[in-house]
Formats: C-alpha cells, structure tokens, sequence
C-alpha cells in the first residue's frame, strides 16, 4: 500500500540517524526526499532526544587538549546497540595527529588537533574547520575553556563560546568570543564573564534558561565555598548559584570532586541541573527544584561499594557523568557502570561495558547520533581508506 511521503517521512524521522543514512544509501525516493525536506533532520533530531538524548558515549583519559588520545566508544545500555558511529570514525580520531574531543551537543562533537578545531558529524560523516582563535595561536600549549551548544529548534546552527582568560591570570573576569558560523569567524562580546573567586570547570557545563553554567573546583583557599557561575548568551550578564550546604560541608577535602550536569530531556520542559559530589568513596546527587530561589533537593546518596559491583576491588572511581538525566554513569579500573537515578531503574547498576585506561582518569562524552548539521560548507570527513 502506497503511503503519502509526509507520512513516510514522518516515520523515518522516529529512526537513528545510523539507520537512516543506511537507508539513503539504497533507498533512491528516501534519498532525495529528505535531503529536501530540511525540517526532517529537525525532526528527527528532536525525535531523537525526546527519547535517550545520548544513547552513546566516548571515553579517553583525562589529559590536557594538546596531547592526542586513545578513545574508545560505547552504548550506554547493553538493551540499545542500534545507535553509533562506524569503526572509521574511530580510526580518524586515532590517525589524525594529536586529536582529542573536546565537546559534543546533539550529535555534533567539537574535535581538536594540535591548534585546529572542527565540528563533525561521526554519523553523516561531515565536518567543517574552526578558524584557530589568536588566544590558541598565542598559547599553543594551552587548554581552551570552549563549549559547543547545537540548538534544539534549530539544527542547522550551533553556537561556540570561548572564555579567555586575561592579562591578569588572577582575574575574576573572562574575556568572551562567540563564533559565527554564518561568518565563519570569532567576535568579541562586549561584557565579560565574572567568574567569582574560584577558577571554573568548563569541561562539563550544562545549559539551561538560556544560560552556560559552570561548577567552580573545590580545593584551595577562598572566600566563597564552591559555587555554580551562569553566563547569560542573551545579555552576557553572570550570575552565581549557591549549592546545597551539605555539599560544601568538608569539599576541601583531596577526594572530593564537585560536577554539575543536564537533568531530563532536552525535549522536555521540565529539564533542570544536577549537582553529583564524590567524597570519600561516597555519591551524592541533588536537582535544582527552584533556579530562582537556589533551592535544591537530595535523591541519592550512597557508598560506591554499597551499589552491588562484583569486581574484587570496584572502589576506585575513575570519572563518573550523568546521562539522559536520569541515569549515572561511572568507571573504575576495569568497567563502567550505570547506576539509575529515578524511575524504575532508580538505584539499579548496570556493567555497562569494560574499558581499557586502568587508573587513569577517564572523560566521558556523552553523544547522540542524530541527523544534526555542521552547517554551510561542510565536507566529507576525511575517514581512513580500508584496505
């Protein structure tokens, strides 16, 4: 029975976007029809992430942007293995000198060698150069406080921002450049980023009322406990957000690490921020139920050898993000596991997978296949020919 194409591309749009390039590749109508039809990749982008927002993840060991790394990909369910990126991704990542991920946004990862930076799509295989920020040409050596954001509404656009730290490298202030894409170059923005008394985290940041939030570090000496910092992309105002007393009692201690992170489906408006602290061996997780009021509420707190791991010495932690906004995800020397959050896989473990970094320190990046663009003037990524 024949189908009109709007409801053909109605249902295609509910596929990971692995499957549907698969099905471009032989399916002549499908091929052309979509490819026409720009609000499909926005369709299916949001159809993606009102179901799992990251379905996947990267892991590679926690050094600095300007050393190249091994990373190794995974599902992030042993019941989900329809999405993912092709083994020749992995060997691009691998072959092409010193590169690293450094963000990913709804499909789309922010990728780095040596000074160049790139935006890419593993699963439609584009990619598209940043122009080398005169900070980077200046400071070569140096790790970027860069974040990547695709929109939702839009999946023909993304947004970088960059933070740079000046003269003064004990400034309260960052200087702030935005990339436009339509441009194809940096600009200022006029208001800088007061970022408190405490130096920031930007590896991890989540954003939210349109707005970057970023968690202060823990250890050394201020006058403020640890604190979350919001920069504004509408006006640049900033803005701090005090964390629950408990999780400042006894954060200078060496073993207490302090992230913060997405709460819910980006589709969904009930989205907030989770704050996930690791102290002495022990997990805690609270969600902002109030950002005006700075109210938050406590959901999880437990002992990591009290989560039911098998391993003879499962105790080290390794690096730990949460996922889908609802699920917690952590290594140790061997594994990774994932530990629910609420639901009906609140406080169930799941070994997830096996890893091969030992004790190193792992980065996890959490990545969605989706039909996400990189933009105008993308081009093929340049994969390893197969022999």
């Amino acid at each position: 029975m024949d189908m009109p194409d709007d409801v053909l591309l109605e249902i295609f749009s509910w596929l990971p976007a692995k499957s549907i390039c698969k099905f471009r590749c032989v399916n002549k109508f499908f091929n052309t029809s979509t490819s026409k039809e720009i609000y499909f990749v926005q369709k299916q982008v949001h159809n993606s992430l009102s179901k799992d927002d990251d379905s996947c993840f990267f892991l590679q060991p926690k050094w600095g942007q300007s050393y190249g790394a091994k990373h190794e990909f995974h599902h992030s369910s042993t019941k989900n293995l329809i999405s993912g990126v092709s083994d020749k991704f992995l060997q691009f990542l691998e072959q092409y000198p010193a590169c690293r991920i450094v963000d990913s946004s709804n499909g789309l990862i922010l990728g780095r060698s040596n000074i160049e930076l790139f935006i890419c799509n593993p699963v439609t295989q584009s990619w598209i150069p940043i122009p080398t920020p005169d900070y980077l040409k200046k400071y070569p050596g140096a790790d970027l406080k860069i974040v990547l954001e695709c929109s939702l509404e839009d999946s023909n656009d993304f947004m970088l921002f960059l933070f740079e730290v000046q003269d003064d490298w004990a400034s309260q202030y960052h200087d702030v450049k935005f990339y436009s894409a339509k441009e194809a170059m940096w600009k200022g923005i006029e208001t800088s980023f007061f970022i408190g008394d405490r130096p920031l985290i930007f590896d991890t940041h989540v954003y939210h009322k349109k707005a970057l939030h970023f968690m202060s570090i823990c250890y050394g000496f201020s006058r403020e406990k640890p604190y979350i910092m919001a920069y504004s992309i509408e006006d640049g105002s900033s803005r701090m957000l005090r964390i629950p007393r408990e999780a400042k009692a006894g954060s200078q201690h060496l073993t207490c690490q302090m992230r913060i992170y997405k709460w819910g489906k980006s589709a969904s408006s009930n989205q907030s921020i989770c704050l996930v602290r690791l102290r002495k061996k022990v997990f805690v997780v609270w969600v902002l139920t109030d950002y005006e009021a700075n109210k938050w509420r406590k959901i999880l707190k437990i002992r990591v050898k009290a989560m039911g791991m098998k391993e003879e010495d499962p105790i080290a932690v390794t690096g730990f993000t949460v996922m889908n906004g609802e699920q917690l995800f952590f290594a140790t020397k061997e594994k990774v596991y994932g530990y629910g959050l609420r639901g009906e896989n609140y406080m169930k473990l799941e070994e997830i997978c096996e890893h091969g970094f030992g004790c190193h320190t792992t980065r996890f990046t959490a990545y969605s296949d989706t039909l996400c663009s990189c933009g105008d003037g993308a081009a093929t990524l340049p994969l390893p020919q197969q022999h």
